[in-house]
């Protein structure tokens, strides 16, 4: 888990990975996720 030292939020490391990759492909995609999209990462179940 990485923890943000600004705020304190506990984010999936996978799902901060994914946004800096995000930020650096395309810098101004990423406007609009809040840290709560980013804390609660969902599960999805592709292949039943």
């Amino acid at each position: 888990l990485y923890v943000c030292k600004e705020c304190g939020a506990v984010i999936n490391a996978d799902v901060n990975g994914a946004l800096n990759i995000l930020k650096k492909v395309s810098p101004n995609s990423h406007n609009g996720i809040g840290v709560g999209v980013l804390t609660s990462p969902v599960r999805l179940r592709l292949v039943s």
